[in-house]
């Protein structure tokens, strides 16, 4: 009668480890990819909330726009209260903007994928003595009855400046609303990181710009996409880079936008 083998070998643990190994390897990259839809479908669903509450303040408001810089914060979001934890609209309502009654009591101000970076790659605009711990992340378009005028050459002013209701944009569908917007600058591309929560473009890409976080080609988070709210209410991945870059879907007054 033969001997009974109660165990394997060692060649054939190897061997299983090896499969194992190699089916891993396989499986990562299609749940990595899983895993970052998912945030970005909820990143997406975060910017169509703001839709509707921007909808319901202009009814109520004449078809205005919020200020660009006041939406958030009443006074301004320029002392990056956006990873200010301290700052938190739910525990500091005093401080709350214009736009904020129609979003309080939402969980709808972060997205996953913008909490990983920011905290991994800081604020460059920041004087580092509060800790990154991203609040809200989602800007509005200065364009639209902002300060975005003020950094334009005096022949465009005017027609910017006065530029305060949803009926004036001549381009709906071009024009993003809200979007998402690095915490730190690109060479080339922006000269600025986040600092508040107002998205001011321009021409010379010296300012603000898209984020690039989402879809990042071979893990470069300088060359993915952004996620963006339109005026007319729709949602889609932009790109800050040429030709869809972000100063021409900044741009609300119709016509080829100047440039400077």
């Amino acid at each position: 009668m033969g001997r009974r083998r109660d165990a394997f070998t060692l060649i054939e643990l190897l061997v299983v480890i090896a499969i194992i190994a190699v089916l891993l390897a396989i499986l990562m990259p299609g749940l990595s990819r899983v895993r970052e839809q998912a945030r970005s479908t909820s990143c997406r669903s975060n910017l169509r909330q703001y839709g509707y509450a921007a909808r319901m303040y202009s009814d109520d408001n004449n078809f205005d726009f919020p200020y660009s810089f006041t939406w958030l914060y009443r006074q301004g979001g320029t002392n990056c209260n956006w990873h200010d934890a301290s700052q938190n609209l739910n525990q500091r309502p005093e401080l709350a903007g214009v736009l904020w009654p129609y979003l309080k009591g939402l969980d709808v101000h972060l997205c996953p994928s913008f909490n990983v970076v920011a905290r991994r790659m800081g604020c460059s605009r920041c004087n580092g003595s509060t800790p990154v711990e991203p609040q809200y992340g989602y800007s509005m378009n200065s364009y639209l009855n902002g300060d975005a005028g003020n950094a334009m050459p005096e022949p465009y002013r005017s027609k910017i400046n006065r530029l305060r209701k949803e009926t004036q944009v001549k381009n709906p569908s071009m024009v993003f609303y809200f979007s998402e917007e690095n915490s730190w600058p690109i060479s080339g591309l922006s000269g600025a990181g986040m600092n508040d929560n107002n998205l001011r473009s321009t021409p010379d890409r010296t300012t603000d710009c898209f984020a690039t976080f989402h879809k990042p080609p071979a893990g470069d988070i300088n060359e993915g996409v952004a996620n963006a709210l339109f005026v007319d209410a729709h949602v889609e991945s932009v790109s800050a880079r040429p030709p869809g870059n972000t100063y021409t879907l900044s741009w609300p007054a119709g016509g080829t936008p100047p440039r400077w």
